[in-house]
């Protein structure tokens, strides 16, 4: 993303959060409503916007562009085999078992 596109895009945010402020300050009694400050809440909020175009508007077109070499795409490799399962010895067969308890259904006694 280019500087130009960023800032337009905090532009336009930046305008929407001021919005929300100012609404939230007059109906809390923060900040007084009068035409005063309806007029630079106004002025901040459609200048956010049009600060936005004028950042992309203003970009310099003409960055130079880096040349790319040719990436070279590879077939991928065959899976690695499956690993072979160890023996299971009848102590960890016991331990195995000791804590299947809870995939077990419940027996009635």
């Amino acid at each position: 993303m280019t500087s130009a596109r960023a800032l337009s895009v905090l532009a336009a945010l930046a305008a929407l959060v001021f919005l929300a402020a100012a609404a939230a300050g007059w109906l809390y009694g923060v900040w007084p409503a009068t035409p005063v400050t309806f007029t630079i809440a106004a002025l901040v909020v459609c200048g956010g916007p049009i600060l936005a175009i004028f950042h992309v508007a203003a970009a310099d077109r003409r960055e130079p562009v880096e040349e790319l070499e040719p990436t070279v795409v590879l077939a991928p490799a065959a899976p690695a085999p499956a690993p072979v399962p160890l023996p299971i010895t009848p102590k960890a067969a016991a331990a195995r078992a000791l804590m299947d308890w809870r995939n077990k259904p419940l027996q009635q006694t």
